[in-house]
């Protein structure tokens, strides 16, 4: 994910906003329950941590990559009770020193949409992937309904008593968030594309899940 995301205004508000969100939790735990049966796990763009935080919890060694030293930071300090298990890489995620076949899962949650070379990310993701492997990918296809997603978030703030105290940052969250996202999608991919792709690589049994972004994401699973 690219630094110009990650404002420090930005990082301050993004977890108090999303992890109060219940679709946002929704999709965070499609990728946690992916990795059920994986030891050795790639976080790939892992962003401030929060699949990582929660599949180090569960005893999985993780392997944190994100181009962001600002969110990484963050997730270092979120991680610091299980840090004996985190492996962290301040890169491009479609740039890795692994050597192949090294994960048993790898899961990538709001990421692609950010990435310039799309087929190399994958090709990555493939070569560093165990045969048997899982992939469990979330993309970002579309700013439509931006009003509706947003809605929700706040929603979920106000279910849980959390306005008017943090009113300030969701609103700080709202301006970065809105703008960062309509830029970013126009790299998105559908479904459909994002199989395609996959097959050609080796990936099989690509399944597509419900996924609660009013339109805006797909989520999938896939094995090597």
């Amino acid at each position: 994910m690219s630094d110009e995301v990650w404002k420090s205004e930005y990082i301050d508000v993004y977890d108090k906003v999303l992890l109060n969100s219940d679709i946002y939790l929704v999709v965070r735990d499609f990728h946690i329950n992916a990795m059920n049966n994986c030891d050795i796990v790639l976080d790939s763009g892992c962003g401030t941590g929060n699949v990582t935080n929660e599949l180090l919890r569960q005893g999985k060694t993780v392997y944190a990559v994100d181009n962001s030293r600002k969110a990484l930071d963050i997730l270092k300090k979120k991680c610091s009770e299980n840090k004996e298990k985190l492996y962290v890489y301040n890169l491009n995620a479609g740039e890795l020193p692994l050597e192949d076949q090294k994960f048993d899962g790898i899961t990538s949650m709001f990421v692609v949409y950010y990435i310039t070379d799309y087929q190399k990310y994958l090709e990555e993701t493939y070569r560093v992937l165990k045969d048997g492997g899982v992939l469990a990918l979330t993309d970002r296809i579309s700013s439509e309904n931006m009003g509706f997603l947003l809605k929700s978030y706040e929603e979920s703030l106000r279910k849980r008593g959390l306005l008017p105290k943090l009113e300030f940052e969701f609103k700080v969250f709202k301006e970065n968030f809105s703008e960062n996202v309509i830029k970013a999608v126009k790299k998105g991919h559908t479904f459909e594309e994002t199989r395609s792709i996959m097959e050609t690589l080796g990936f099989s049994g690509i399944k597509e899940y419900p996924n609660p972004y009013f339109g805006q994401c797909y989520s999938l699973i896939a094995h090597k």
